[in-house]
């Protein structure tokens, strides 16, 4: 049974990015996914992970219900081409394109959450059961629209966001703790990692006020140097976001 409005959850948003990768491959690779369902892509990354620094938050039966999405949003492709992209029709009126039952939409642009910012810092993840590959907006892109939504009218009527704020703030460390840490960095990570840092820097630069993010970045800062492929994150890492 497809889910109801409101009850979409990573298993379904991982299975419907599945369908759509079989649908039109290039779909998941040239767009993002973004909103609730890639706040529950990051959700389910600190489950998985148990950092010892930034565990997933704990949430009440109560909260864990706001969680559930309605639809699963990606940027990118514009609504009206979303028909020919996925080769399928939208039903209803409004008209709603649905996949196997779901929802599936691209919002128009953010303050902040834009199609070339996205694609810029985007986090490429390979699906372990099909190797069919999709990209998620950087959590800190994603922390950052959430912060601005807040202040807009009616933002009290979306309180999921504030679980999310909670979720994005820590995987944006997390992720960046990941690559740092990854003692096989290959090139394409290490021009993420020196991506993430600047967008962290520009427009959520608190992010970097924690003391545990910090230690872990001043750690691996110095085998950074000797690296072609990681010196230009060393020289950021030291003149511009360590501390003296």
């Amino acid at each position: 049974m497809p889910p109801p409005r409101g009850e979409v959850d990573w298993d379904t948003t991982r299975d419907t990015l599945h369908t759509i990768a079989e649908i039109n491959p290039a779909f998941t690779t040239e767009n993002c996914l973004i909103g609730g369902s890639a706040a529950w892509f990051y959700k389910n990354l600190l489950q998985t992970e148990k950092d010892k620094d930034f565990p997933c938050p704990s949430y009440t039966k109560e909260e864990q219900a706001l969680w559930y999405s309605k639809d699963v949003d990606f940027i990118g492709t514009k609504r009206g081409d979303l028909p020919e992209e996925l080769r399928t029709n939208p039903e209803g009126d409004p008209p709603i394109l649905k996949i196997n039952g779901v929802r599936v939409d691209t919002p128009n642009e953010g303050v902040f959450l834009t199609k070339e910012l996205a694609a810029k810092t985007a986090v490429e993840v390979e699906n372990q059961k099909t190797g069919a590959f999709y990209k998620v907006a950087s959590p800190t892109l994603l922390y950052r629209e959430k912060l601005e939504l807040g202040k807009m009218e009616g933002a009290g009527e979306r309180p999921q966001d504030i679980l999310h704020l909670q979720t994005l703030q820590r995987a944006a460390k997390l992720v960046l703790c990941k690559l740092a840490e990854d003692p096989n960095l290959n090139q394409k990570q290490a021009a993420l990692l020196f991506k993430l840092l600047k967008e962290t820097q520009e427009i959520a630069p608190e992010l970097l006020e924690d003391q545990r993010l910090l230690m872990r970045l001043q750690a691996r800062a110095p085998g950074f140097l000797g690296n072609p492929k990681t010196k230009a994150i060393y020289h950021l890492l030291t003149n511009q976001i360590l501390p003296k």
